[in-house]
């Protein structure tokens, strides 16, 4: 299983995470974290864009 850790609005994660492939972050605060399981989540699009929002969150300002 190949998963990422990504750091997410917390209002999203409970949605999120009805979801299949993705989970409460593993080894990481489940208020802000979700984990993906990448091989078998299937919107590629959405994956992209939770991706995105996760690298504006933790970038340096």
């Amino acid at each position: 299983m190949d998963v990422v850790n990504l750091k997410c609005e917390p209002d999203l994660i409970p949605n999120l995470i009805n979801e299949k492939g993705i989970y409460p972050a593993y080894h990481m605060n489940k208020r802000h974290w979700i984990s993906v399981d990448i091989e078998c989540y299937e919107d590629l699009e959405k994956l992209k864009m939770i991706v995105d929002m996760s690298y504006r969150l933790v970038e340096k300002r």
